[in-house]
């Protein structure tokens, strides 16, 4: 176990000016404290708001998860904030689109009506099991962190993840998702949909030369440089973001793997009981009787 620093936070920014700065890239003036060294981040309330643990990732974990995580580079423009612009409808589309970033959802997702009226393994998960298994030595191993240095957290997470139906939770572990982010900044945002008694697990990979993309939480002035194998533990409902970045060679890359728990996965039931209820959803949006959705349950079960 690392010792750390505790560090108590005095001071915050006004709700103002931390307004100004929500959905925007943060630059070096958004924070006057950089964590160097392992630390214990707590704010002016007394409260947790996060763990920085320096070289927490044996290189062999390392080395065995970054030739998977290197290859899921797929884009969307869902995700809001982050993506360091505002949603905005196009071309006739009754949905609001942000500018398209390379970050993917790994591992399972709730229900969300529309498209997905049903639990789901995300589509990444669902073509690459194989490869999905290959990183859980790295997951367990941040697990064990997680345990070891936020037990609390941890035991409230674990128990809601033993809680959920086996198959939609990441092995035997307490996290049902990982969003995983490919050399972008997000702009200021705070996480939604993940379990608010839990905490988020944010580890860093990192290749060539890049300078900046600092995790910052501007509204305490607070930002710290992850590098190769670092992990925080932190609480995603502060706002957060990362300062700009400049890449100076060709094979600049930072993966950040954010892994948490989606608060309505304890809603979910079996796989079969989902698919049973993406087809009473099928049968009411196409006005057909409940026995003639099965013509239609393919569209739903991908």
């Amino acid at each position: 176990m690392q010792p750390l620093v505790e560090i108590r936070l005095r001071s915050k920014i006004s709700d103002e000016e931390l307004e100004d700065k929500v959905g925007k890239i943060l630059t070096e003036k958004d924070y006057n404290v950089l964590l160097t060294g392992a630390s214990k981040v707590v704010k002016p309330d007394g409260k947790l708001l996060c763990i920085y643990l320096p070289q927490s990732i044996p290189q062999k974990l390392n080395d065995l998860a970054y030739p998977v995580l290197h290859e899921i580079q797929g884009t969307t423009d869902n995700r809001g904030l982050a993506s360091g612009s505002k949603r905005v409808q196009r071309d006739g589309s009754r949905y609001s689109r942000a500018n398209s970033i390379k970050s993917s959802l790994i591992g399972y997702f709730e229900r969300q009506g529309g498209r997905f009226p049903f639990c789901r393994t995300t589509a990444w998960t669902g073509s690459n099991a194989e490869k999905f298994r290959e990183i859980f030595p790295l997951f367990k191993h941040l697990e064990s962190e997680f345990k070891q240095y936020v037990p609390d957290r941890y035991a409230r997470q674990k128990r809601r993840a033993e809680a959920t139906e086996p198959e939609w939770v990441i092995g035997d572990m307490p996290w049902t998702t990982v969003t995983v982010n490919n050399t972008y900044p997000t702009g200021v945002h705070k996480d939604q949909g993940d379990l608010d008694e839990g905490f988020s697990n944010l580890a860093v990979l990192r290749r060539g030369d890049y300078v900046g993309g600092h995790l910052a939480f501007p509204r305490y002035r607070t930002a710290v440089n992850m590098q190769d194998g670092d992990l925080i533990l932190m609480d995603a409902h502060e706002w957060h973001g990362n300062t700009q970045m400049r890449l100076d060679s060709e094979d600049a890359e930072r993966i950040s793997l954010v892994l948490y728990y989606r608060t309505n996965m304890i809603t979910c039931g079996t796989a079969e009981e989902e698919i049973e209820h993406a087809k009473r959803t099928a049968s009411k949006a196409l006005g057909i009787e409940p026995t003639a959705a099965d013509t239609v349950t393919t569209q739903f079960t991908k």
